[in-house]
């Protein structure tokens, strides 16, 4: 699985879009420093190997486990 791109068009969530074509659609409630960032600077990201992704207001780093709820797996690498 691969990040293709993100979207912050649906108010209240953060939709992924993957290579594959499939779409992960999460609600920002679970992610609290990235919805306390205004709309614009969420859309200020970097894709790193394409499952890592850096924002530019934040300080933490969110791997796609993250968002699928397997974030024990890359933790454990």
């Amino acid at each position: 699985m691969c990040i293709e791109k993100i979207n912050f068009d649906l108010i209240g969530k953060m939709s992924i879009k993957l290579e594959d074509g499939r779409i992960l659609i999460i609600p920002l409630k679970y992610f609290p420093e990235i919805a306390k960032m205004p709309v614009e600077k969420r859309k200020k990201y970097t894709i790193v190997d394409h499952r890592t992704i850096l924002f530019s207001h934040a300080d933490s780093v969110y791997h796609l486990e993250d968002f699928i709820g397997l974030e024990s797996k890359w933790k454990e690498r």
